[in-house]
């Protein structure tokens, strides 16, 4: 997911340079790809917080029981949460960069129709 975000910025920011480009095009373009996107964070932030729900249940019945091998389940479950709160985050930022760029899309545009109109 992080090298689509980072081939996304990028392609925007060349056509961003470019004298040629369509900016009406690039903005409904790069509209689409922030609804997917947004789409993808409401998934993860979904995922993330049943990972937490779940770690939360895992760990008061291991502090009920006593099995050690319901501490080893809250392990896993930590570092699995730990990763997808780093991925959601990098998602999140990632999103809001492309904000930064839609912003400046419609920048152009609005340069692009003064020009014209």
């Amino acid at each position: 997911m992080n090298s689509r975000l980072e081939k996304h910025e990028k392609f925007i920011k060349e056509a961003l340079d470019d004298p040629k480009t369509d900016f009406k095009w690039l903005l409904d373009y790069h509209k689409t790809w922030i609804g997917f996107m947004q789409h993808e964070r409401l998934i993860h932030l979904m995922v993330t917080i049943a990972f937490g729900l779940v770690l939360m249940i895992a760990f008061g019945v291991s502090m009920i029981s006593d099995g050690f091998y319901l501490l080893i389940l809250d392990g896993i479950i930590i570092i699995l949460l730990g990763f997808y709160i780093a991925h959601y985050y990098q998602l999140e930022n990632g999103v809001q960069r492309w904000y930064i760029l839609y912003d400046e899309i419609i920048k152009r545009v609005k340069t692009e129709g003064e020009k014209h109109g």
